[in-house]
C-alpha cells in the first residue's frame, strides 16, 4: 500500500512534510513510515506547531524521518547524523524557518519550555546554518534531554 504523503498530521503539517531531506531528495521519495513512525511524526508535528505559534511565519522541514539507507547515506557523506538517530524513529526533525524568525530567540524559548511545557528531547540551533533540530522523546531512546546551540 502507498503511503499517503498527504495524510494530516497536525492542522499546518502533513506526512509529506516530514518525508524530506534537502541533501538526499530522491531517497526521501521512497521513504514509507511504519504506522509507529507516523505517530511519532504526530507528535513532533504537534512540536512545531507550538512553535509557529510563537514564532509565526511557516516553518520548512529541511531533513524529517529517515530510513536506515537515507541514515547511512548522510552519515558516509560526513554530515551529523548518528547510527542510533532519533530520525530513524520519527522523533526528529531539521527544520528552517521560511520567514524572518530568530533561530537563537527560538532557541532560547525552547530552552525555557522544553525542560516543562513542552516534550522535547533534544533542541539542537545551528544559527550559523539557520537551522534547528527538534526531536521528542521516545522509550527506546535513553540519554539525558540536551538543550545545545552549535555555530
Amino acid at each position: 500500500m502507498a503511503t499517503d504523503r498527504s495524510a494530516a498530521l497536525s492542522e499546518h503539517y502533513v506526512l509529506g512534510d516530514f518525508l524530506v531531506d534537502e541533501t538526499f531528495p530522491d531517497m526521501a521519495k521512497a521513504l514509507a513510515p511504519s504506522e509507529e513512525v507516523q505517530a511519532n511524526l504526530r507528535r513532533l508535528a504537534g512540536i512545531l506547531e507550538q512553535v509557529e505559534a510563537h514564532f509565526p511565519g511557516g516553518w520548512a522541514v529541511r531533513s524529517g524521518f529517515r530510513d536506515q539507507a537515507l541514515n547511512e547515506a548522510c552519515r558516509e557523506l560526513g554530515l551529523p547524523a548518528s547510527a542510533d538517530s532519533l530520525h530513524l524513529l520519527g522523533c526528529a526533525a531539521d527544520v528552517a524557518p521560511r520567514g524572518e524568525q530568530d533561530v537563537e530567540a527560538v532557541f532560547h524559548w525552547l530552552s525555557e519550555h522544553g525542560h516543562g511545557g513542552l516534550d522535547l528531547q533534544e533542541a539542537v540551533v545551528y544559527p550559523n546554518k539557520g537551522f534547528i533540530h527538534l526531536a521528542v522523546p521516545h522509550p527506546s531512546y535513553d540519554r539525558p534531554r540536551r538543550f545545545i546551540m552549535r555555530v
